[in-house]
């Protein structure tokens, strides 16, 4: 039974419940003022009836001058009472935070009435809020961070730097957190390349790791972006191939289990349900992996999930994705804007501005009559949610 739905309308009414709204995936986002949505691989956060749009702010960044850039990405905000029509509120962080910023995580932590954020610094860092948009840093981390022994495989000595972090605070309170680590080993049969996920639990505070590692090492290298969520007393994690800003976009592997500690199980079938072959193990991305990247449902990179309230009382779990490359006036010849395969000057265009980049935001579909799978997705140029 599959638990959500593809939309017809294109505009938002009202219905018996609430406010039926539009998302559409295949023209830019825009703001009230005209311009772009300038907040990409981020997430929405639902707070008292006020939507949260963070994500990399680019600003005029264009490809002008070859990745990685100086001054971006930064980090910024977003609100809105509809998910259609979103305010700019600014930078989440205060210029005396240096460097560029990406990949903000942010909940609500009722117990102590605040916003929590983390975020990528070329390592990572947290952050508190009274009001969701101005943020105080709270701590900065070295590489070593993830650094507890129960997190490494035979004969590793650091994990150091991290790609990709995803937070979950269990019913209990308890917090976690997802990681990609860069300089772990291969797996087995992996691609060479390390980025192997695992779990932590967080410090009583949700502000740094508490270094202590919770189940097993996931049997995948080189991926990222992983998420860690909660669906009707299942868990699950995600991930997806190493993208690095490529054009084709990554996947979405699926676990889950019954504790957060496991044992996680890979769904099958369709394992990565962004790949439109069904016995795929995981699809997208650079090296041995790159060729699948046609196999893709969307050409999108994800950064897990957004809950959104329904008017039925349910909750859309809405995954969020960026589409690199497509926005107005990018060089055709960039595949990704790491080196691309060898021929970085493709990409060098002083007409193509980053913020433009397209986005995909999908409602993830769920099989409650085959234990709580991840349906596959399918091409969803729009989609209607049912707003309270």
């Amino acid at each position: 039974m599959r638990s959500f739905f593809a939309a017809s309308a294109i505009f938002l009414v009202s219905s018996a419940f609430g406010a039926v709204v539009t998302l559409r995936n295949d023209v830019p986002r825009r703001a009230v003022d005209g311009s772009y949505v300038d907040a990409h691989d981020g997430l929405i956060l639902e707070h008292n009836g006020t939507y949260f749009l963070y994500g990399e702010s680019y600003g005029n960044q264009t490809m002008g001058t070859p990745y990685p850039w100086p001054n971006h990405p930064r980090l910024s905000v977003y609100t809105s009472t509809d998910l259609t029509n979103w305010t700019y509120r600014g930078g989440v962080l205060p210029d005396t935070v240096p460097g560029t910023l990406w990949i903000p995580n942010v909940i609500w932590h009722e117990p102590t009435s605040r916003f929590i954020l983390w975020y990528g610094s070329g390592d990572w860092g947290t952050a508190t809020s009274e009001d969701g948009i101005h943020f105080t840093p709270a701590r900065e981390h070295t590489s070593s961070r993830f650094a507890n022994a129960s997190t490494k495989p035979p004969g590793t000595t650091t994990t150091e730097s991290t790609d990709g972090t995803g937070l979950f605070v269990d019913d209990d309170g308890v917090g976690y957190v997802v990681f990609a680590s860069q300089a772990l080993p291969s797996m087995p049969g992996g691609v060479g390349q390390g980025h192997v996920v695992s779990i932590e639990r967080l410090a009583p505070d949700l502000l740094s790791s508490a270094h202590v590692g919770v189940g097993s090492f996931f049997p995948d290298d080189y991926v990222e972006s992983p998420s860690l969520f909660k669906r009707k007393g299942r868990y699950y994690v995600t991930y997806g191939s190493c993208c690095c800003g490529c054009r084709d976009g990554g996947g979405i592997v699926v676990f889950s289990a019954p504790s957060v500690s496991g044992p996680w199980t890979r769904q099958a079938p369709h394992s990565d349900v962004n790949c439109n072959n069904a016995n795929a193990t995981i699809c997208g991305g650079f090296g041995r992996r790159a060729g699948q990247a046609s196999e893709l449902v969307f050409d999108a990179q994800w950064w897990g999930p957004s809950f959104i309230p329904l008017a039925s009382g349910d909750t859309a779990i809405v995954f969020v994705g960026r589409r690199w490359l497509s926005g107005e006036n990018n060089p055709a010849g960039c595949h990704d804007i790491c080196g691309n395969r060898g021929n970085p000057k493709a990409c060098l265009s002083s007409q193509y501005e980053l913020r433009s980049d397209l986005s995909v935001w999908y409602p993830l579909e769920f099989d409650d009559e085959n234990g709580g799978a991840i349906l596959p997705m399918r091409p969803l140029p729009m989609f209607t949610l049912d707003l309270p």
